[in-house]
């Protein structure tokens, strides 16, 4: 289906209606809309379905009523919207249930159901409501329903259930109940009104369980509480009346607690026993109206004019009075925003009401304890009952018989538990003026101060959007709030209405959408046009830029004109559409333009290429060749010479020194890779890092970071020290890594305290391990690649290590071993070597031969921890090779697979780093060691 004119389309809904329950219902819509511009758009509503097109409604003049004494109450009848009707038959009925207390053939109290129903019969009034009493017969509860019929007989119904009516009895039946204990009876409390204003005079009405009875009654307000009122139950009688004033510092609510102190007939004894003592408590929170801190905001604009165009300077007044007595506030402070409706569309934004945050719902903050219902209620026959058990559990434990199965004399399961009270806790040639500012925001005013008369005015100068504006005015003294909105409508009589893409990448096609909208009630005549920048037609032989259309447009009608464009270079590409009546005599000329523009991309798909060599000869020869399918408008050819290799790494040392995070893992990666090219840093200097100066503080600040964040025991978490948690393993060996190297560089100062710490830790790792509760689910590999990374950093503080190395290479042997913990064991293991050790660097290096991925340039190593080490150990196949690389460094640095492994690391760089801190600082230190080995000799340049 479609739209009309206007922009409607209606769907007709039967609906007969629920008999046996003639209430209003609430519809669900939800509606899928597709424009001109194939653009969906998705809306939904609520809205009522009336029973009947009359309404009954009702007021109670007291919230609770008296037995024998009339209840007062006010009814009126009006139509759904709510204009009063007269002579209108109103039916009431009335059904009450409650209990009397009489004495049985036994002289035993007992409590008998009684039912009061009554039906009465009123006529409405159009001039005010009426009267209807009616006198209730029974104390107890009553549901009293009124109902009235439209002129087709279609009912509704109005009514209001547990009424309170005072006179009777709410307990339970106790005929036959037993009762163990004192048991804690429940106080009803029934209030004049459901919300109160500061200084209105609140009655509570107090329903007794029992009689007579001594009362008290405390008033919480949040922990506040006040004097008690004390108060008497008479014989006879089951309840009183207390009346007091409220305070606004009880706002937005308060807690009445009252409880019962008395008497009440023992209900299985004899006529003629004594009344067992009885308690009873009740609570109800009442609110308090938040009316005195509210401010009345009412918004209009001076124009007389209320239709708006683009670029229009409008005044927003804004009027601001008292929410009670309507009074004119005077230096009050009002934030002004006028939003676009299409951008608040999307999430339903409301400004909500702070004074529900600083004026919080209170809770109950009084717990009642009690020592009477811990006393026991017995009866002749229960003392010898419990006797004879007492002297059967006595002969029991005398004489060995029957064991401990089942003797009950504590009574402990039929204490009461005690639990806290919880909290309580949406004609003439016109210049067309081109539309360009399309900001959602057409004004934001953070702070305006009223005049003495209540009013402030602003003026504001709307964008070029044709939308629907929401205007918000916030107002706020140092104890009221309040605010007010209003909306308005930016239009012109014929409109443009552009849907145009985000953006553009080199080369793509667009299909752009123009929606052309006459809002006259004239058959037009237009002139559509598009001209563009950076941007041509698709339809065109040459780059024509421009072109235009002639639609005759029907009154109030919409049409969209499609304009297929490609995009000539890359950057920026502008567009302007413009619409003009034809020349007519008979009406004025008028139209709209607008003006957009988006960026176009690169193309999405980009390669590098890098090749590395050495310049050993006076002459090198190395081959390009462009490939295949590129375009001519992007890439370069760059190159680049160095006297070292090193030169190449200071991409990723940039890459180290910007990481925005800083855990404590990416603090010690920092420094590690920083540290290890320091020299190189020092020779060449790098634009995109600061002055050594700036870096030396930058890093100082990261080590004093790190030592902030150590354990006493010498480990380092990933972020804090707190006592809630446990050193990390693997961060605290990189942590006493990286100290490492800073020691032994010597270019900053390191506390001696926190190195010994950490190099005890190294030297209890297994112990360390075992001490974390979650360390019993990681694998044995995982274990001992953290001992043998352990032991390759006290290496590094130039220990011995190497027999430890050779015990944990016997204990687990290659399957127990990653192949990055190999690495870290052959280097411990070559700090002292003999022939045994020798044999078991030998046996290690053919393992790792045999592990290795070889091609003519390049080899690297592909290994896996399993799920829990890929987590713990930060694992990554860069990392290995690297760690390796090192490794084969120190026992055979000639090898031909140093050079590969070299190689490879280089070919995996992106923008001149690799992926991830671990392994940016893990690689330079290997490359490092390697052009300290290869480039050995001092160039010359002569």
């Amino acid at each position: 289906s479609k739209t009309n004119n206007k922009g409607q389309h209606e769907i007709k809904i039967t609906y007969h209606g629920i008999e046996q329950e003639p209430r209003p219902i609430i519809i669900h819509a939800l509606a899928a809309i597709t424009d001109l511009n194939s653009q969906t758009q998705e809306t939904q509503a609520n809205f009522l379905i009336h029973p009947s097109t009359y309404y009954v409604g009702f007021q109670f003049v007291m919230n609770y009523g008296k037995k024998d004494e009339p209840v007062q109450t006010k009814v009126i009848v009006t139509d759904i919207n709510g204009n009063l009707i007269d002579n209108v038959v109103v039916q009431c009925e009335i059904i009450g249930h409650g209990k009397e207390k009489k004495e049985n053939q036994n002289d035993l109290t007992i409590f008998e159901d009684v039912t009061d129903e009554q039906r009465l019969t009123v006529f409405s009034s159009n001039k005010d409501a009426v009267n209807l009493d009616f006198t209730p017969k029974i104390g107890g509860r009553y549901k009293i329903s009124y109902s009235v019929k439209d002129e087709q007989g279609r009912l509704a119904m109005s009514y209001y259930e547990n009424f309170y009516v005072s006179g009777g009895y709410e307990q339970e039946e106790v005929e036959e109940r037993k009762v163990d204990y004192i048991p804690t009876d429940r106080v009803t409390i029934v209030s004049n009104a459901k919300t109160y204003q500061p200084n209105d005079l609140c009655e509570l009405l107090i329903l007794a369980p029992f009689s007579p009875a001594n009362g008290l009654l405390i008033l919480d307000c949040d922990g506040q509480v006040s004097q008690p009122i004390h108060f008497q139950i008479e014989s006879e009688k089951d309840s009183t009346t207390l009346a007091f004033k409220i305070s606004k510092d009880w706002v937005p609510n308060f807690t009445v607690y009252a409880e019962l102190t008395g008497s009440t007939p023992r209900e299985t004894e004899v006529s003629d026993s004594l009344h067992r003592p009885a308690i009873a408590a009740g609570s109800t929170s009442l609110e308090v109206s938040k009316d005195i801190y509210k401010l009345n905001v009412l918004i209009n604009t001076k124009e007389t004019n209320k239709s708006y165009t683009p670029s229009l300077t409008i005044h927003i007044d804004v009027s601001v009075t008292q929410y009670v007595d309507k009074s004119p506030v005077d230096n009050a402070e009002v934030c002004l925003i006028i939003v676009d409706e299409a951008i608040l569309s999307l999430t339903g934004h409301e400004i909500d009401t702070p004074l529900d945050i600083f004026y919080p719902k209170r809770s109950e903050n009084i717990t009642e304890y009690h020592s009477r219902d811990r006393c026991l209620l017995l009866n002749a026959q229960d003392i010898e009952q419990r006797k004879k058990d007492i002297r059967a559990r006595y002969l029991d434990d005398c004489y060995g018989g029957g064991g401990g199965g089942g003797g009950g004399g504590g009574g402990g399961d039929d204490y009461e538990l005690y639990r806290m009270l919880k909290s309580i806790p949406p004609g003439a040639q016109q210049k067309i003026a081109v539309r360009s500012n399309f900001s959602p925001v057409a004004c934001w005013t953070p702070s305006s101060i009223t005049d003495s008369s209540g009013r402030v005015s602003v003026e504001v100068k709307l964008p070029d959007s044709l939308t629907h504006y929401r205007v918000w005015a916030i107002v706020a003294t140092d104890k009221q709030y309040g605010s007010g909105e209003m909306s308005l409508t930016v239009q012109l009589p014929i409109m443009i209405r552009p849907s145009p893409p985000r953006f553009l990448n080199y080369g793509d096609t667009a299909y752009f959408s123009v929606i052309l909208q006459n809002q006259t009630d004239l058959s037009l005549l237009l002139h559509a046009g598009l001209r563009a920048i950076n941007a041509k037609l698709l339809t065109s032989q040459t780059n024509e830029q421009t072109i235009g259309y002639s639609i005759v447009l029907q009154p109030n009608k919409r049409a969209t004109l499609t304009f297929p464009v490609t995009t000539i270079h890359s950057g920026t590409a502008r567009f302007q559409f413009i619409i003009i009546t034809a020349n007519n005599e008979t009406y004025a000329s008028f139209g709209d333009a607008v003006e957009l523009s988006l960026p176009v991309f690169t193309p999405a798909t980009s390669e590098a290429f890098a090749t590395y060599g050495d310049v050993s000869e006076e002459i090198v020869l190395q081959p390009i060749k462009i490939p295949n399918n590129t375009l001519p408008q992007f890439g370069e050819v760059s190159i680049t010479t160095s006297s070292t290799a090193l030169a190449s790494l200071t991409d990723a040392i940039v890459s180290l020194y910007t990481y925005p995070y800083e855990c404590t893992e990416q603090l010690s990666s920092r420094l590690l890779g920083i540290q290890s090219l320091w020299n190189v840093m020092e020779a060449f200097r790098c634009k995109e890092l600061p002055d050594i100066s700036v870096l030396k503080t930058r890093l100082e600040s990261d080590i004093n970071l790190l030592k902030s964040r150590q354990y006493s025991n010498g480990g380092f978490g990933y972020w804090t020290n707190q006592n809630n948690s446990h050193a990390d393993p693997y961060m605290s060996i990189h942590v006493a890594h990286c100290l490492a190297v800073i020691v032994n560089k010597r270019v900053f100062h390191v506390d001696v305290n926190m190195v010994k710490k950490s190099l005890k830790y190294l030297e209890n790792i297994e112990s360390e391990i075992d001490q974390l509760s979650y360390s019993k689910y990681w694998s044995e590999r995982t274990r001992f690649s953290l001992m043998s990374y352990a032991l390759y950093v006290r290496t590094k503080y130039r220990q011995n290590v190497a027999d430890q190395a050779l015990r944990l290479f016997q204990r687990s042997g290659f399957d127990k071993l990653s192949l990055e913990a190999l690495g870290w064991l052959l280097i411990a293991l070559s700090t002292n070597k003999n022939n045994n050790k020798n044999d078991i660097i030998a046996i290690i290096y053919r393992y790792l031969k045999g592990n290795v991925s070889e091609t003519s340039e390049t080899a690297n190593f592909i290994t896996s921890y399993g799920d829990d080490g890929q987590s713990v150990m930060l694992h990554s196949n860069q990392r290995t090779d690297a760690i390796l690389l090192e490794a084969l460094l120190y026992i055979d640095p000639q090898s031909t697979l140093c050079t590969k492994l070299c190689k490879g690391l280089q070919a995996h760089k992106v923008k001149g780093a690799w992926k991830s801190t671990q392994e940016n600082c893990f690689v330079l230190i290997a490359l490092d060691k390697y052009f300290h080995i290869k480039e050995k000799d001092t160039p010359n340049f002569v």
